[in-house]
């Protein structure tokens, strides 16, 4: 049996541009490019995204008017083959490049060129199974014993003061009191996984979650006033 896979990205338009000084650098999709593989490329399978762990696509056996079993081996494949965007996260106050300050508002987001679906389709003989990643919460891990923070799409760029952002902790103390002088963190994206055949069948894996460690130095700042 032959496998071919068709791997894609597909691009969303972006509610928020960040300035070009905060952009960060510029991000490519691992295995986005497209192109139909031959049958001896297929079956050398790419490597795993360890994201996925030991996540399977799981399809009922039990329909063979459906083609349930190279069903299955189809979405599996495609479920395998999916590589996911690590984007730098970014923060303001610049928590990476400087520091961040303890009593306020600190915004986390990731560029939006990063925030778009990774999708591959895998045909196996008849059968044409779709394999779907899409983007859905962004979080981060504080690492000051707080609990996480998450929230919808990719978190705003901070542009205008006096602005809120869902993407925002309030880190209550310095972190310079540790060994380190530093919070260690983590900013992660959850991705859900869709699945549709030719047969009819679909379903929904998941969530994959995708980290990225950040480290975070906090200190505490006093007001001067002056005449």
């Amino acid at each position: 049996m032959k496998f071919v896979i068709l791997g894609t990205s597909l691009a969303l338009l972006s509610m928020t541009t960040a300035p070009a000084a905060s952009a960060g650098p510029a991000l490519s999709l691992g295995g986005g490019s497209s192109g139909l593989s031959d049958g001896k490329q297929a079956e050398r399978r790419p490597a795993r995204d360890p994201a996925l762990g030991n996540l399977r696509i799981e399809v009922d056996s039990r329909d063979p008017a459906h083609k349930a079993e190279r069903v299955g081996k189809a979405a599996n494949l495609g479920l395998s083959s999916l590589s996911f965007p690590r984007p730098v996260p970014l923060f303001a106050p610049p928590a990476q490049r400087i520091r961040t300050l303890a009593g306020i508002d600190t915004w986390f987001w990731v560029p939006a060129a990063s925030w778009r679906p990774v999708v591959r389709i895998v045909a196996a003989g008849s059968v044409v199974v779709t394999v779907v990643a899409t983007p859905v919460t962004l979080q981060l891990v504080p690492g000051d014993g707080s609990s996480l923070v998450s929230c919808p799409g990719p978190g705003l760029p901070w542009l205008v003061p006096g602005t809120r952002s869902l993407c925002s902790h309030v880190f209550q103390r310095a972190s310079t009191a540790g060994l380190t002088g530093r919070f260690r963190g983590t900013v992660q994206t959850v991705w859900t996984v869709r699945w549709t055949s030719s047969t009819g069948m679909s379903g929904i894996a998941g969530p994959v979650v995708v980290p990225t460690p950040v480290s975070l130095r906090v200190v505490e700042a006093q007001a001067v006033l002056g005449r």
